[in-house]
């Protein structure tokens, strides 16, 4: 049962990526924080996603840069610092590295989205370099017999990635270590609040009273406004992911084909995603979405047909209209926050979302300003 009075500095309801990372920080920062989830801790998009993390602009660069890609710059250069403190506080190793990626286009329409993509790297200063066919069969040589059919071919040298169910063990650690208060199956019902002010939340386990709150549910976050009348424009979307045990540095690198990707880990096994499912809470996977994903994976490199499928799953991950996280404090409540709707990029994002966050939560200068990014956008 919840503890009588005000035992927490913050409570932050959600226990994915962007929540887990947000607590560690505030810890850090001397807060007593208590994180709640309605299932079990990490469980949901963050683990269930691939660990891509792709390069954001230089701070050299951020005056021509979008407070999303300004994240994406401080995340760059937060998550080898994140990866070093995590694995000398748990001893846990996220796989975090800098392995590169390649970027593809089948079809001239895809090229012509690349080449535009490309266009904003170089504005960016992210390094990037176009490569021709021979180049990229000598890189990946299992893309080798398909390589001709390719319309365009980027690499990306500073694209990084990491092991998301370990980088997930690794900050559920890191928080225990650090005195946050974890509590899984706590279902909020309602967010009550007196005056201005959020004053606690009505839970299956009783009350939970804070200072402080913050939302960072992903998918189930607008579930969660609907008690303060607030219509919060997120949604879930499915995402569907095939894992394949296939022998080591058979794919070296990332590769992505607009929202479709290969990515392998260190043991040989690799991910085959993605599918974006618009079809509500509804997790499953489908025929036609691990067979779509596995005539893709055919597609690039034929050598995945003949691997075996070790198994799959979907993931819900918090869809926006326009694509951008929700990022500041409620409207008209002087202490309740939101951190939610990363849609793909809450893993990438999460380091830098979490210092962000802690900064306005502390009445700090943060270090990217996201009033773009906040609820009445």
């Amino acid at each position: 049962m919840a503890r009588a009075g005000k035992t927490y500095d913050v409570l932050i309801v959600g226990g994915g990526v962007i929540g887990l990372s947000l607590a560690w920080e505030l810890s850090q920062h001397g807060a007593k924080v208590c994180v709640v989830d309605r299932g079990q801790l990490g469980m949901e998009a963050s683990w269930a996603g691939a660990g891509m993390i792709p390069p954001g602009p230089a701070e050299t660069h951020w005056n021509q840069s979008s407070p999303f890609e300004q994240l994406a710059g401080l995340s760059q250069r937060l998550q080898p610092e994140w990866h070093e403190r995590l694995l000398e506080l748990t001893g846990i190793d996220n796989e975090f590295r800098r392995s590169g990626a390649i970027h593809l286009a089948l079809t001239p329409d895809e090229a012509k989205t690349l080449d535009q993509k490309a266009q904003r790297w170089r504005q960016l200063g992210i390094a990037h370099q176009k490569i021709d066919k021979t180049t990229l069969s000598d890189l990946e040589p299992a893309l080798a017999n398909q390589a001709p059919s390719f319309s365009r071919a980027y690499q990306l040298p500073a694209e990084t990635r990491l092991r998301n169910p370990r980088h997930l063990h690794a900050l559920l650690a890191a928080c225990r270590l650090s005195g946050i208060e974890l509590r899984a199956g706590v279902e909020v019902y309602k967010i009550e609040v007196s005056g201005n002010r959020f004053s606690q939340v009505v839970t299956n386990t009783g009350p939970i009273q804070a200072e402080k709150i913050c939302l960072a549910a992903g998918s189930w976050s607008a579930q969660l406004l609907i008690s303060l009348g607030i219509d919060l424009p997120v949604r879930p979307m499915r995402g569907q992911i095939v894992l394949l045990r296939g022998p080591t540095n058979l794919i070296l690198r990332t590769i992505n084909v607009g929202p479709r990707y290969l990515v392998s880990r260190l043991d040989g096994r690799i991910l085959v995603g993605s599918t974006e499912d618009d079809v509500g809470f509804a997790k499953a996977n489908t025929a036609a979405g691990v067979g779509g994903l596995m005539q893709f994976a055919q597609m690039i490199a034929p050598e995945l047909a003949q691997l075996p499928i070790e198994t799959c799953w979907s993931g819900f991950r918090p869809a926006t209209a326009d694509g951008f996280p929700y990022l500041g404090r409620l409207a008209k409540i002087e202490n309740a926050w939101l951190a939610t709707g990363h849609f793909r990029a809450g893993l990438q994002l999460s380091p830098a979302t979490a210092v962000v966050m802690r900064a306005m939560m502390l009445g700090q200068e943060p270090p990217v300003d996201v009033t773009e990014l906040g609820i009445d956008r």
